[in-house]
């Protein structure tokens, strides 16, 4: 009877944690586990390259689409003409704009004359210079209209994708074109939050791009300002410190941080 309650007893007491077997198995996990917060081997952190500078285009005024400058894959420059819209109504009322203007001008020159020989009233002369300073702002809005028939690049960059093709018709906050600076390029990932206890701005990392067989050193820049309560992660960014031929955005591999501590 002692042999079979002895038996029993034994399993029981594995399944509790009270067997000595259970702190061995734990002992290496536990240590692995210590080893990540004070400074040993670092799990990595799934990462993706994004441009710090892109921007969707659209139009300030509903129009034909006339011409595209540029095609996907295309670089520009800053203040490069991009699209060109359709706007002869436009062009057209500045340059009634313009002749109201010369017009205004040649009145006023005329009274300006006839002021020295007397011939013209003092109200007069200051009407004609009043006409001229308002036809100048008249000039001045119909140029800036002509203005909004182009789209201009914001920055160096290159054409990512583009919404609207030559002959049709976008209103205003319609997409027109995505541009990206390339050259500008910084990394965005999810990390557990229980990183936040060691991480730092200005911390080193190593990406290991999946596309590319290279590891591109980078330095952290900015730290989530809030934590994902399901997820328990935090969305951190970086910048690479070394730049790499074929980096693009849209890039994705593995981040691994230098354990120092």
């Amino acid at each position: 009877m002692l042999v079979v309650i002895g038996l029993l007893v034994a399993p029981y007491c594995a399944a509790q944690g009270d067997s000595p077997l259970s702190d061995e198995a734990s002992g290496p996990a536990r240590a692995t586990d210590e080893r990540t917060r004070s400074g040993g081997e670092r799990a990595p952190a799934q990462a993706r390259v994004v441009a710090s500078r892109k921007a969707r285009l659209s139009v300030e005024m509903a129009g034909r689409v006339d011409r595209l400058h540029v095609d996907e894959g295309d670089a520009f420059e800053t203040g490069d003409a991009l699209v060109a819209l359709g706007c002869g109504v436009e062009r057209a009322s500045l340059e009634k704009a313009r002749a109201s203007l010369e017009e205004a001008r040649q009145t006023r020159k005329a009274n300006e004359q006839l002021a020295e020989l007397r011939s013209v009233g003092d109200l007069e002369l200051a009407l004609s210079r009043i006409r001229v300073g308002a036809a100048n702002a008249d000039v001045s809005v119909a140029a800036a209209r002509v203005d909004r028939c182009a789209v201009r690049a914001p920055f160096d960059g290159v054409v990512a994708q583009i919404h609207k093709r030559e002959a049709e018709y976008i209103r205003v906050g319609e997409p027109l074109l995505d541009v990206i600076d390339p050259q500008a390029l910084k990394v965005e990932f999810l990390a557990p939050s229980r990183w936040l206890a060691w991480l730092e701005p200005g911390e080193a990392f190593t990406l290991a791009l999946n596309e590319l067989d290279v590891q591109i050193p980078g330095e952290l820049t900015q730290i989530g300002v809030r934590v994902d309560p399901v997820s328990r992660t935090v969305r951190l960014k970086g910048t690479l410190t070394e730049q790499h031929r074929g980096v693009v955005p849209g890039m994705s591999g593995d981040v691994r941080f230098e354990a120092t501590r």
